[in-house]
This record gives C-alpha cells, structure tokens and sequence, in this order.
C-alpha cells in the first residue's frame, strides 16, 4: 500500500512529543479560558432602542397623548436608521420608545434623539424635563429583600447602607424597588385664598421665592477668602410654615402658618412592598457587562453572612430569585453530561475496542471541551445557557470524529499493518470523509448568523459554539489522537494483543448471521424500504401539522417564579389594594398546601406589591394606587411535584377577589428567549373606543380556545374625567383653557413650589386646596382671572363627564392596543391558538369592527427568525451539496448521503411524541447537530462501499459488505 508520509497529519502522527505538546497547549489554553469567561445567564447583545420619558404631573394620559407624545414623535420618526416608534401615555408621564435598524451607530443615534427633542418648544410648562436614556440589556444576578418592623424611612435607610457596601466591593448596577418618596403638602382653604385675593399659584410663588439658597459672592479678610452664602431654603413643614405670604395695610405680616395646614406625607400612587405583613424595601442586583454572574452573587452571599451580626435581631436580608442559579445548574449538567458522557463512552468503546484505544478516544472529549472555552474567550463569547447548550450538542461530534479514526485504525492493524502505519493509514482515510462532514456540519449552522431580530441575537452563540467545537474536535482527532493510538498499539502487541471478549465474539456472530440476513433482504425489497420511509416521513410531518407534536418557536423549561397581577376600579384606596395583596398570598399558600398533601414545602419566597405590577420579562409597570402584584418563587422543578400550570390552575379557583377586582392575570415568569408574550394580537385602524370594543370582544373569543390563560389588553378603563370646556364669557374675561386646566390641577395635584433633595431623593412641596375640600364637588371651585379676580369655574367653562383610559399606545403616531395572553404548554401551543383564532375568529372581528388585525411579539419575532432560518437552510443544503459533491467527484453521491436526513427527522419527531415535548427552535438546532454526526457515519458508509465498488465487488455485495464492515 502507498502510505503519504508528508503533512500534517503525518508529522504529528509520527513525531514522539509533537501531540503531546499540542495537547498540554490546548488544556492549558482551555482552562485559562475557562477562569475568565464570564458565566452568566443570556449573552451580551445591545438593543437599538431609546426611550424619552416626560413626566407631566396631573395630566390624563389623553392630555399626555395630545401635548407630549404627539410633540415628540414627529421630532424623532424621521431620524436617520429609524425603524419605529412607539409610545405609551400614562397618567403624568409619556415614555416615547424609537427602535433603530441594527445598522445603526448609537452613539450618534443617542445625539439625534436629544438633539430632535432639545428643539421642541411646545410641551407643556409645568411638565418635567425630558430623560433620554439608552436601553441596555442586563441580566439579573438576584434580589433582596429588607423587612421588619421598622418604620418606612429606617428600612430606605439600610437598603441604601446594604447598597453603597455591595457597590463598594465590585458590583455595578443595583436598584432599590419600593419605598415611598415624602412630600410636604400646603393645604389652603378657598376662603383663604379669596380673602386674600390669591391663587394657590401665586401662594406656591412665594413660597419659592423664599425657600432659595444662594450665593452670594466671597469676601477677602486678613489674607483669606470666605463664601458668603444666603441660606433660606425651607426643608421641613415648621419652617414651610414660617414663610411669609402677604403684608397686610396694616403692615402685619400673614404666615404661610396662619392660612394653611401644612404637613408631611408619603407620594401617591408610589410602589409599597410587603414581606410577611410587615413593609419592605426590595434591591434588585444586575449584572453588568463584562461581570461574572456567579462572582456576584458569592459577593453578595458573603456580603449578608458578614452583615447578619450588625442588624437588629428583628430586621431581615432574604435573598431570593436568584437567576445566578440558572447559570451554575447548567454548568453542572455540562459537567455532569461530560462526565457521564466521558463514563458511557469509555464502557461503551472497551467493549468493541482495546482499553488503551478506548480511552485515548474518549480523552477527546475533555480536550476539546478545554480548546473550545479557551477559543470562547478569544472571540469574546461569555460561558451562557445558549454557549453550554452548544457545547453540550457538541459532545456527539467530538466523540463521533474520535471513534471514526480509532475503529479504523485498530481494524487495520488487525488486519496486519504496523502499528506505525495502521495509524497513519487509519487518521488520513478517515480524514476526506471526516473533514466532509465537519464542513457540512458547519455549513448548517453558520448561516444561523445571519439571522437578524432580537432571536438572532439571543442564539447568535450557538453557532459560534458549534464552530469552535468542531474545529477544536478536528484538531485533536487528527494531529493528537494519532500519536496515543499508534502508543497504544505498540503496547498491545507487546502484552500479545488484545483478547476478544465474549461481547466481540456475540457481535461478530449478530453482524455475520442475522444482521447480513437483513441487509439482503432489505436490498432486495428496497423499493418497499424506501416506500416505507418515505411514509413514516409523511407520517410525522402530519403529526406536525395536526398538532399531535407540537411546536413552540421559543420553548423554555418550566422556571420556579410565579406572580399575579391585578387591577381595581382607578381611584379604589390603597387600603383595598393591600387586602387584595394578601388574599392572594392566602389563596397562594392555601393551594400549595392543597397540591402538595399538607406539606407546604413548594413555596420559598413571596414579595407582595403595591403601585406597581410584575413584568412577564422582569420589568415593572408603575401604576396607581389601584393597582399590585404578588410574587411567589417556588424550589426548583426537580425538587417539587406541583408543576407551575397545575398551580396557576388552582391559585386562581382559590383566590377570592375583593369586590372592584377588574383585571387579575396569573402566570409564569419567562425562562428567557425574546421578549414578548405567547401571544399579542395588535389592534390597530380605529378610534380608542372601538379598538377597546374590539379587543374585549377577542378577550372572550381567546376563553374559548383550550389551553389560552392570563388574557388581558393593554388600553385599561381609567378613572372618570370631567373635561373642560371655555365658554364665550370666559374668553371675554381673559380666560385660556391651559389657564383654567392648570389652576384645577393645582387644586386637585397641588402646585409644586419646590424641589429638594434629601437624604438621596426629592422632597416636593405642593399647594393645594384641603385634600377633602379639593376632591368634592369641581363645581364648587373658584379660579383666579388675569385681573385677580376670584370668578366661579362654572361661569367660565362647561363641565363634561366621560370614562377615560389610563393607558394609551401607539405606533408610528398610529393608536393601537394589544391583547396579549399565556398558553399552556400541557394543553396546546402559541401556533395552534393562532391558527385557530385566525381561522374561526379573525374575519369576524375585521367585519364587526373594522380594525386591522397583526400578530406581535414573539409571533411576530418568530415570523421574522423562520424566515431567517428558512433562507439559512437553503444556503446550507446547497453548501453541504456542493462540500460533498467535492469530496465525491459526484453529482449523484451527495444525495445518497444527504438522505440520511429524513430519518432524523423522522426519529426526532417520534422522540417527541414519546417524551411528550413540544418541538421547538433549539429542537431544530439540535436536529442540525445530529445532522452532523449521521452525515459524517452516512459519508464513511458511501465511502467504504465505492472503495469495494472499485476493488470489483458487485452492487449488492458491495453494500452489503459496506454495511458490515462500519456496523461496529
């Protein structure tokens, strides 16, 4: 035989240290990788997105819509590299979110923005100044939370202690979450401010006339400079009280104290938290770019141990939700696959190979992984749930390249070649069809970054992952694993070469009797062969299709949080949203004693809220007093039998809702993937009124369809609004709307007449009239005329009275609303519902209401991916031809071992449906990878059978004897 004893593969093959060395350099390389990627949940990707908040307090979110939003949007949809706009009004405040094409540079994009809003000059006066951030994308380490019986102010105090040491020792981002901010309230009667002839305006002048701290310049004595400083700034209610408002004729001086109750309280509608009955303050800890996860989380871990000795024996640190676990979880299991992968393989290979072979086979495992970390770090991809998953997919590759090279190399030496050149021989055979299937391996998942959205970007580790553990398993396989083969080798024929075994001898008898039996038969029946595939093919498309299996774009593994979110009647006391609070924590633990026979282990943490509600994807929509939420985190899956749809199921029947419940929704926090819903039906094309019909009419058709929960829409009813109208005779005595709308504000919200900080936040004194005067009858209301005369409202404007929203979207200056809902995975999926609800629902809705109708969300996301996806596989399988049809010389050859696809496919689908799992994106990616591994065994087998072709074997002998020979 001519043996090619140049290249690479030779040179490592036969020099006595060359393997070696590379492989200490590869372990060495990996595990200083290993040390410094960061582990962490997500991988780092940046989001095009800036948003611009306006705080305008009083404003109904109507009001908002007209003076801010629609101010703002025309500045900034055209900016360059937009790609949309959307816009959310709320009661007192406008979020504007401009979303860019990923081609832009944001930095630039962050000036445009700043720049288009610093040249509006039409937003109201008395709003706020516009806050124009940047949004990032973090993941969150875990969160703390501070409770006892301590006053409001005392827990702020220890939250921001608990802060600056955490941020002191390396951590970067931490958000203190609850806690109300004080505010001073100057309440002055009516018949005050008529008697004096003032305007609650003109009282809240004065008082920040003379509430200012001023420089006043520095004078030089004896050789020293000193400041001069004017100090007047009033911080508390006494001192608010000793401002002077007017001097009488008769030069006595009337006191802010002597008109006016004046008091401090807490703001309203300002989040509040609960922990076991008693207030809380929360921290939520995120990690920022560049920072190790689980670093952060032992930091705050023996950050609490140190701390629990300084507090008070009745003040407590719970820490919880913590997402860091996630990360450490999945390193376990890629270590506990590795090893028991490692474990299996070696068992697996000592029965049909020599002991020293199998394990220098499997060692390939270990080292590849080592030069996969190493190469991670290099190009800067983090150590995350999508890179592990990667890795461990990859380890079917890595074993599969190894075992190839070493089967082949022992058969040769059985067969009587040296142990020098069996090695040489086996590593450059196997290495054409071995590298064919490493680049069609490649080929399917390098065009998966190409895949733009945020799911592009959420995955886009996957294939670089893949990549590097290919390249990686390649080089161990051929330029270190040949050196160890041809050692052990030369040991075995030195201790008399290896016994078979009983499991040789039974292997040998099934593959020479029985196994030879089927080969003939199935050959000569291949019509009835291939028919047959072809029908189980079909078979499991339409299990597809039908829904039998499942498909979920973005399936995510059941997490261990839970929350409910609710809304009351708008303007319902705080009071009542407390109670409901706790009758949800109630029904919560009452149902986990249910589901669980009385044990009531499956809850661990319950953080209860007020103000405020919990997002699906951990984000926070502040609200009013009539609003709250209550989170529940539960111990692992694996450590519990009650599943989070069985309990979400149950905590709902139990639940008993105070009287003005509205809205509660009840789900599960997402275990990551895009953002978004399962499902969003956007609803667009119409006024606010009909759009909110319309969506309350899909609300009911979606109750209708198995397996649908948590539906809600996002254009709420708000509190009743009276609008104001001028008439005639107000326009003749001097009166504009922005003039009277602005004195029933102040009656109502209070003028702000000063800002200032203390202790880390803003003190505001408002003036208004007495909180039980200002909330009765706005007929009653008197308002102060350009002359300074006290006039009746009543005279000068017409009083309506309407229902209003409390949230109002849009996009693209187009008003829309969302109806957005949660599947049950164990009853169907988010394909099925939509395919339902357009076949049965959505021609009725366009009819009755005359809205167009678009799918958003993940829906929308997933769209845009397969799209994506579908374009990649074309590519793919058109490269994976053309790598194959090179390495055959053959038209004809790449389709043979490209058929080895559909089964699978065809396996894949079955397994499902067995296991009972939906099929899902990283379903898809993992078929891919197995794709890998059954085209690399599919070229082997074409290989070795056009090599018996060529030596004058028969068709049918030659697959038959093919077959046989790869079988082990």
């Amino acid at each position: 035989m001519n043996i090619k004893r140049t290249g690479p593969v030779a040179f490592f093959a036969t020099h006595p240290v060359a393997g070696n060395l590379l492989m200490a350099l590869m372990v060495i390389f990996g595990l200083y990788g290993a040390f410094k990627l960061n582990r962490q949940i997500m991988p780092d990707f940046d989001l095009e997105m800036i948003q611009v908040t306006v705080e305008w307090p009083g404003a109904s979110p109507q009001d908002v819509e007209e003076s801010v939003i629609e101010a703002i949007e025309p500045e900034v949809r055209f900016i360059d590299n937009v790609d949309f706009v959307q816009s959310k009004a709320l009661e007192g405040r406008a979020d504007v979110t401009i979303t860019f094409t990923e081609k832009a540079d944001m930095s630039k994009a962050l000036t445009d923005v700043q720049s288009a809003v610093a040249r509006i000059r039409t937003l109201p006066d008395d709003s706020e100044r516009p806050v124009i951030n940047q949004i990032s994308n973090q993941d969150e380490v875990c969160r703390l939370e501070i409770h006892g019986p301590f006053p409001e102010q005392a827990l702020k105090l220890y939250a921001r202690r608990i802060r600056d040491d955490l941020l002191a020792r390396g951590l970067t981002k931490i958000d203190i979450v609850g806690g109300r901010s004080s505010e001073i309230w100057v309440e002055v009667p009516d018949a005050a401010l008529r008697e004096l002839e003032l305007s609650l305006r003109d009282v809240s002048d004065r008082i920040a006339a003379a509430s200012l701290d001023l420089p006043s310049g520095s004078i030089e004595s004896g050789g020293r400079s000193r400041q001069i400083r004017s100090e007047g700034l009033a911080r508390t209610p006494a001192e608010v009280g000793e401002i002077e408002v007017i001097s009488r004729d008769s030069g006595e001086k009337v006191m802010l104290k002597d008109i006016a109750s004046i008091s401090e309280s807490f703001k309203e509608n300002s989040v509040s938290r609960f922990r076991n009955g008693t207030t809380s303050i929360g921290l939520v800890i995120t990690r920022s770019k560049g920072l190790d996860s689980i670093i952060a989380q032992q930091v705050v871990r023996e950050y609490l141990d140190e701390l629990e000795a300084t507090l008070p024996a009745s003040l407590k640190v719970d820490m919880y939700d913590v997402f860091a676990d996630n990360v450490t979880q999945r390193i376990d299991m890629l270590l506990w696959n590795g090893t028991t992968g490692l474990i299996l393989v070696m068992a697996a290979l000592y029965l049909f190979l020599n002991g020293r072979i199998a394990f220098w086979v499997a060692a390939g495992i270990p080292i590849s992984i080592c030069a996969t970390l190493g190469a991670m770090y290099l190009i800067g991809v983090t150590l995350n749930m999508i890179s592990m998953f990667a890795i461990i997919m990859g380890l079917g590759i890595i074993v599969d390249d190894a075992i190839v090279v070493g089967e082949r190399t022992e058969t040769l030496h059985r067969r009587g070649m040296n142990p020098s050149d069996a090695t040489l021989v086996g590593a450059q055979s196997m290495f054409n069809p071995v590298m064919a299937a490493s680049l069609t391996t490649i080929a399917a998942f390098f065009p998966l970054l190409m895949v733009t959205s945020v799911i592009g970007k959420v995955v886009g580790d996957l294939p670089k992952t893949i990549i590097l553990v290919i390249i990686a398993s390649l080089i161990e396989c051929f330029l270190i694993l040949p050196m160890h083969l041809r050692g052990a080798l030369q040991r075995m024929d030195l201790a008399g070469g290896a016994k078979r075994g009983k499991v040789i001898l039974a292997f040998n008898k099934f593959r020479d009797g029985r196994f030879t039996d089927w080969l003939h038969a199935a050959f000569a029946a291949r019509y009835s062969v291939v028919t047959a595939t072809v029908c189980a093919f079909v078979i499991a498309l339409f299990m597809m299709i039908s829904g039998r299996v499942g498909f979920e774009f973005f399936a995510t593994p059941e997490t261990n949080v839970v929350f409910a979110n609710f809304s009351l009647s708008p303007g319902t006391p705080r009071e009542r949203t407390i109670e409901m609070v706790r009758e949800l924590e109630r029904a919560a633990y009452e149902t986990e004693r249910k589901l669980t026979d009385g044990r009531s282990d499956a809850i661990v943490y319950s953080v209860g809220s007020v103000a405020t509600t919990e997002g699906r994807e951990g984000e926070a929509e502040v609200g009013g007093d009539h609003i709250g939420s209550i989170v529940l985190e539960f111990v692992q899956s694996d450590q519990r039998d009650m599943r989070n749809s069985a309990f979400l199921r149950e905590w709902e029947k139990e639940a008993r809702p105070v009287a003005g419940v509205e809205n509660l929704v009840m789900l599960e926090r997402s275990a990551g993937g895009p953002p978004g819903k399962d499902l969003d039906i956007r609803l667009y094309g119409a006024d606010l009124e009909t759009l909110k019909a319309a969506a309350m009419k899909i609300r009911e058709q979606l109750r209708n369809i198995s397996g649908v929960m948590a539906i809600e829409d996002n254009l709420p009813w708000g509190k009743q609004e009276i609008v104001l109208e001028l008439t005639p005779a107000g326009r003749a005595i001097g009166f504009s709307t922005e003039m009277v709308a602005r004195q029933v504000r102040d009656a109502y919200e209070g003028a702000i007449a000063k800002r200032f900080p203390r202790d880390e936040e803003e003190v505001i004194v408002r003036v208004s009239l007495p909180k039980n005067n200002s909330r009765g009858s706005i007929r009653d209301l008197y308002v102060v005329s350009p002359n300074g005369r006290q006039v009746p409202l009543t005279e000068v404007v017409n009083l309506q009275s309407r229902i209003g929203f409390s949230s109002i979207r849009r996009e693209d200056g187009v008003p829309q609303v969302s109806i957005t809902a949660d599947v049950d995975k164990e009853v169907s999926t988010s394909s099925v519902v939509l395919a339902t609800f357009t076949e049965n629902y959505m021609d009725e809705i366009r009819r009755e209401y005359g809205v167009d109708i678009e799918f958003k969300g993940r829906a929308e996301e997933q769209g845009e991916a397969m799209a994506d996806v579908r374009t990649s596989l074309l590519i793919a399988l058109a490269t994976m031809y053309i790598i194959l049809a090179w390495v055959f010389s053959s038209y004809r050859a790449p389709l043979i071992v490209l058929s080895i696809i559909p089964f699978g496919f065809i396996g894949a689908v079955f397994g499902h449906f067995v296991m009972g799992f939906n099929l899902g994106m990283f379903s898809i990616f993992a078929m891919l990878g197995l794709a890998g591994v059954m085209v690399n065994d599919s070229i082997i087998l074409v290989s070795a059978i056009r090599r018996l072709l060529q030596d004058g074997l028969t068709l049918t002998d030659a697959v038959v004897e093919g077959a046989r020979d790869r079988l082990r």
